[in-house]
């Protein structure tokens, strides 16, 4: 499902090309191109320059398309960028700053102009060791390995055990902590949902969320169910929202405990329905959604969503789902 905009691509891009020369800004959920280094919560701090003012190896912040995104300079005349990992180069990029600082949850890495030199020779090493196939071949073993069941008895004995439960207002700050390293969300939302709506006695709690907590308090999975209309999208009835389990809890099934929790919820509070719109390149959330009775929903509802969401910046295709919220 999508992660939530605050504020729009549009409203961002308006932002930085409003901010005169030599100014900065901290922009969050841009960091897809600087993966493995950051993720997609993760914040860059953007310096507002021109092309002529960066050189080879610094961080930039650019809009290709629709898609604000951080990479790397890798040459100058002409100017071009790529991702950490891409041999990609593209000159088509609108250039919105150059990166000074990155933020990846409690760390905060200051960027300074003379490790632009060793960061464009990281890049050209790894671009150059991913276009190998083994390469490739061997990171994808690795990565299967420790996310598949093979591995599960040993992540599980690191995790500990998991309560599935509704969140809480005493569970803000976990949530915050696990926004901050793992959701493309305002902290600020999140917050205002959880003590005015989520977190509220049975009685007056509108929508819900539900989290993964070990023994510590740590969140290691998290969704929520409510209207769209929270986030500003004209679309009605209660959905799904920013279903995400922390790797080293995956395939244990905590995602399907987290919607199992909140589609009890959802129907005592007498929703008769619930939605979901997905990627559709995300096979696993799919999956795990259809495991659950969830449908396809009618051409109407998912042309009026991907319109909207269209709309807001977004340009991926969603699949919308849907179920009643009881048996």
């Amino acid at each position: 499902m999508p992660p939530r905009k605050t504020p729009s691509t549009e409203v961002l891009l308006d932002v930085l090309r409003a901010l005169p020369p030599g100014q900065k800004l901290w922009v969050r959920g841009v960091g897809g191109g600087l993966f493995p280094l950051l993720r997609a919560g993760d914040s860059v701090r953007v310096l507002r320059c021109g092309p002529d003012e960066t050189a080879r190896g610094d961080v930039v912040l650019v809009r290709q398309g629709r898609m604000l995104t951080a990479q790397v300079v890798v040459a100058t005349q002409p100017w071009s960028t790529a991702p950490l990992l891409g041999a990609e180069q593209r000159e088509d990029g609108e250039l919105l700053g150059r990166a000074v600082a990155l933020r990846r949850g409690r760390w905060l890495l200051p960027l300074p102009r003379p490790l632009g030199p060793a960061l464009w020779v990281t890049q050209w090493t790894l671009a150059s060791a991913w276009a190998q196939p083994r390469t490739r071949l061997v990171y994808r073993g690795v990565r299967d390995f420790f996310f598949s069941n093979w591995s599960r008895p040993l992540r599980r004995h690191l995790v500990g055990p998991l309560e599935i439960r509704l969140l809480r207002a005493g569970d803000l700050d976990a949530l915050v902590t696990f926004a901050s390293e793992r959701l493309v969300v305002s902290a600020s939302f999140l917050r205002r949902q959880l003590r005015e709506r989520w977190g509220l006695e049975p009685t007056e709690r509108r929508g819900a969320a539900a989290g993964a907590l070990d023994s510590k308090g740590r969140l290691h999975g998290f969704a929520w169910v409510d209207s769209y209309r929270q986030e500003g999208l004209p679309l009605d009835g209660v959905w799904v929202r920013s279903l995400v389990v922390a790797p080293q809890a995956r395939r244990m099934g905590v995602a399907t405990q987290l919607l199992e929790c909140l589609l009890e919820e959802s129907h005592r509070q007498g929703e008769p329905s619930v939605q979901a719109d997905v990627d559709e390149d995300n096979a696993a959330s799919l999956k795990t959604f259809e495991g659950l009775g969830f449908r396809l929903a009618t051409e109407a509802l998912t042309r009026r969503t991907n319109e909207a969401w269209d709309a807001a910046g977004r340009s991926k295709r969603l699949v919308v789902l849907e179920r009643a919220s009881a048996r």
